[in-house]
């Protein structure tokens, strides 16, 4: 049975996914954890850590091809992993529930709010009549929906990407959960968005008294909701502890490299991405992170670690706990920017949507000086996309104008000399629909050394392109493998590798780290800092992770509602903003080593 205190108990959960042939490959292992009534319990690591399938599987979810070999998750006494799927479908939604990372794809596009919400209000709790709408409007109301009576009339594409988040919370809680799943709920969303939809969550836990399981890559926002936090590493907890272990220093040298990876919103730093990738599944017989440690000795190769229970109430799986490697984090020198004169002029650019009478650009100006970083930075719906758009030459604006090394610019791309088109390059932040499904890594970085390389000859390409893959520190066996075949940091710097091989002189950079994990987020930015550096290439940077801006850009503009509200050096904006607007997204930017709790 477990505690009064802990509703859900998971114990020596082992879980494989079934490959050709009936061979298990191992993915999860030995998991131990308790979700108390109350608390927040965080969830960190690299993406294909386990997190997620940890999650699932302890409210007994199995997707195709799940198995779970070992372990119990029960709640309050009744082991979930040893029901039927009919079984589970009464708890599920009712005393379980969770929420996805995309609510975008979580809520029916077809249905109405109010209907998606009644939905579990009816078959959990029987509610209808009066009711179930006062239940409604209730939960609209607990997540802060404006005007909750009308909300629940509109659709989800009406609502914006944090409000479709804080439906999908309300659903989630409607029938009264003991026990919350979230799976990085807040991932992709702007700073400001996240902030408020943390301190939702931290309000709700705290006032209903759910057990929750917050599953992240982002140890900086955990520090600031969770209660406790858990690292895993290849499918293992490698530590676990109370939020103020991990804030005072933690023990592992995985949690410390993670931390070293994630911007800081207090100094101007560098960010180091973690050499080397983590296994795709559990290793049994060694640690796990010892390829990619530098305090690695003969004994932790092997056997296996185990989870070893510390004085501060923590626990840690490594032989050298607390010892600290000489890896330092440099501290970034400010660049001057005046040299040159302005490379990209941006000059009253004003643009709006096709048959809509507002505007999303309103006279925005600034320049970019050769070899600077220009970080362009607001909530989601500010502009900031669109303003790349117009300045790569895909979206027209109505008024002003684009001028590249002193040349005026066609308002669209197709109209631009060959030339300025290869000097000025893109990229997207999805990856998965800016690269081409059908064509390998060779192809697709490859196409730009045909339309605007000349100096390369088609005998020489392959040399070429393996030098720029060598450049985003991508191996070159991945060559002709085809997008699919990469992971999401890897599509992403195949994207890098594209763009880099028109050799611009400008590069745009929309929201390129926004769905990476810190680590291949670092490495990101450290590609793009590096070859800039070296090419003397000029970026413009748009995120609404202040934090990363402050990172890698020498100056910064700051949006709101389509015009600029604050610009000038990276620095002086973060030591001193000006504008309230600017303040407010400063103080919304969670930072591990502030560890300030959302409220």
């Amino acid at each position: 049975m477990s505690g009064q205190s802990d509703p859900l108990v998971v114990k020596d959960l082992t879980v494989a996914y079934r490959r050709r042939g009936g061979v298990d490959n191992v993915v999860v292992a030995g998991v131990d954890m308790a979700l108390r009534r109350g608390e927040i319990m965080g969830l960190a690591g690299e993406s294909g850590c386990g997190k997620s399938t940890t999650a699932l599987a302890a409210i007994g979810y199995r997707a195709p091809g799940v198995r779970i070999l070992t372990g119990t998750s029960a709640l309050d006494g009744t082991d979930l992993l040893g029901l039927s799927a009919r079984q589970l479908r009464g708890f599920w939604g009712n005393r379980l529930s969770y929420v996805a990372q995309n609510a975008t794809t979580a809520l029916n596009p077809a249905i109405r709010i109010g209907e998606q919400i009644a939905q579990p209000l009816r078959l959990h709790l029987g509610l209808k009549g009066d009711t179930l709408r006062a239940r409604q409007v209730e939960l609209l109301g607990q997540v802060h929906i404006p005007a909750p009576e009308s909300a629940l009339r509109r659709y989800p594409h009406q609502f914006s990407g944090g409000q479709q988040q804080r439906i999908a919370i309300a659903i989630a809680i409607a029938c009264g959960p003991e026990v919350l799943i979230l799976d990085e709920p807040t991932t992709g969303l702007d700073v400001t968005t996240q902030s408020r939809i943390s301190a939702l969550l931290r309000e709700l836990v705290t006032k209903t008294g759910v057990a929750t399981l917050y599953v992240s890559h982002d140890l900086a926002l955990l520090s600031t909701v969770a209660d406790r936090l858990a690292v895993m590493y290849a499918g293992e907890i490698v530590e676990q502890g109370p939020v103020e272990h991990f804030l005072a220093g933690p023990s592992h040298p995985y949690t410390r490299a993670l931390l070293d990876s994630v911007p800081s919103a207090r100094e101007r730093r560098a960010v180091s991405g973690i050499p080397g990738r983590p296994p795709l599944r559990v290793v049994l017989d060694a640690c796990a992170f010892a390829p990619r440690c530098d305090l690695v000795v003969e004994a932790c190769t092997q056997s296996s670690i185990e989870l070893v229970a510390q004085a501060d109430g923590s626990a840690v799986r490594c032989l050298r706990a607390n010892e600290r490697s000489q890896r330092s984090v440099r501290t970034l020198e400010q660049v001057s920017t005046t040299e040159g004169g302005a490379l990209l002029d941006v000059r009253a650019i004003s643009a709006r949507y096709p048959g809509a009478t507002a505007q999303v650009l309103s006279d925005v100006t600034f320049t970019v000086a050769s070899g600077e970083t220009l970080g362009v930075v607001g909530e989601s719906g500010s502009g900031k996309s669109t303003l790349l758009r117009c300045i790569a030459g895909l979206h027209p604006p109505i008024s002003g104008e684009v001028a590249f090394d002193g040349q005026m610019l066609a308002a669209k791309a197709v109209r631009r000399p060959r030339e300025i088109r290869g000097r000025m390059q893109i990229v997207f932040q999805n990856p998965d629909t800016s690269l081409n499904p059908r064509q390998s890594v060779a192809q697709l970085v490859g196409r730009p050394l045909r339309l605007f390389r000349d100096d390369v000859s088609r005998g020489d390409e392959e040399r070429v392109v393996l030098e720029l893959l060598d450049q985003v520190q991508l191996p070159g066996d991945i060559l002709h493998r085809y997008p699919s075949e990469l992971s999401g940091g890897q599509k992403q710097r195949v994207n890098l590798a594209r763009a880099f091989a028109a050799k611009p002189r400008v590069l745009l950079c929309d929201e390129v780290t926004s769905a990476l994990d810190v680590s291949v987020q670092a490495t990101v930015i450290e590609v793009i800092a590096a070859i800039a550096a070296e090419t003397g290439t000029s970026v413009v940077f748009v995120s609404h992770d202040l934090a990363v801006v402050r990172t890698i850009a020498h100056r910064a503009v700051v949006m709101k509602d389509g015009r600029i509200v604050e610009q000038g050096p990276t620095e002086q904006l973060f030591r001193s903003p000006e504008q309230p607007y600017t303040q407010e997204l400063l103080a919304a930017i969670p930072d591990f080593h502030r560890g300030t709790r959302a409220s």
